[in-house]
């Protein structure tokens, strides 16, 4: 860790880390973000995601001895990649998919006060992050020496244990909020098409296979029924409809359509005949 020098009118920070987190059941996300603000006036820090202030050097104050608390914090949760751009900073691209997304995540930490002993010694207040595997580095750190409140340090881990977003994320945060309804708006079209295609895909190679089977099944039953081959059997069945075209019932058929063809050219004929012999009157 990289202690920093913070003067008394320090007030609020951000951090994210770099840990999974999970947002539901089925779901995890790649890190998440606290929110810090520490209030001087009566040693209280509020973190983001904690119903009440933590009071901080409690033992220094009121000579009660350190202790160890675990409390859960609700967190924003988000991953890097989504409307992020592969150079976005982690910790931007944590933040900015959480301003589309809106997840939370339920984040276990311990609070911990060592025990004071002298009044020169250093007061010291930690916030771990209790899941398995994470390094023991604190998210934060408050040291006074004694009860010098001019002597307060503030520290937190270096990456990837911890880091606060860039200078140029204000300007990032503001142009996603401006483009997110339109992405997501295009997300769900294109969602709806591809599912619509997907869908017209999966009913077009049903039907091919259909087919398929069925003209397996008729050409072996053909097989099975009339002792043929497949060629034969269409030969057969090429033969069978030129015997219909050629049966009594087509050619009348055809010849009446003639008939009609051939009335409706006589009648037309005629009315010309009579159209000329006016004329020529």
């Amino acid at each position: 860790m990289q202690p920093t020098m913070q003067p008394r009118s320090f007030s609020a920070a951000r951090h994210c880390v770099e840990d999974p987190v999970q947002v539901n059941e089925y779901e995890s996300r790649q890190g998440f973000a606290l929110d810090y603000k520490f209030n001087i006036s009566d040693f209280t820090l509020t973190v983001s995601g904690l119903e009440q202030p933590i009071h901080i050097f409690r033992d220094a104050l009121a000579g009660d001895d350190g202790r160890r608390e675990e409390v859960n914090a609700t967190v924003r949760a988000g991953d890097t990649d989504g409307a992020n751009l592969p150079w976005f900073p982690a910790e931007d691209a944590l933040l900015l998919f959480w301003e589309i997304h809106q997840e939370y995540a339920s984040v276990p930490l311990i609070i911990h006060r060592p025990v004071h002993k002298a009044a020169n010694m250093w007061q010291q207040f930690d916030i771990f992050l209790n899941t398995l595997g994470y390094r023991n580095n604190a998210l934060l750190s408050f040291q006074m020496v004694g009860n010098d409140t001019s002597s307060i340090r503030l520290s937190v881990p270096s990456r990837p244990d911890s880091s606060s977003p860039s200078y140029t994320y204000p300007v990032r945060v503001r142009i996603i909020q401006v483009l997110a309804p339109f992405s997501l708006l295009i997300a769900a079209a294109f969602g709806f098409i591809t599912e619509l295609l997907g869908g017209l895909a999966i009913w077009i190679f049903a039907a091919i296979c259909f087919g398929l089977v069925v003209s397996v099944v008729v050409a072996g039953a053909g097989m099975y029924c009339f002792r043929k081959r497949p060629d034969e059997l269409a030969d057969m069945v090429k033969d069978e409809l030129q015997k219909l075209r050629d049966s009594e019932m087509m050619r009348k058929w055809r010849g009446t359509d003639g008939g009609e063809a051939a009335s409706a050219d006589n009648s037309q004929e005629q009315k010309t005949s009579v159209t000329e012999t006016d004329i020529k009157v």
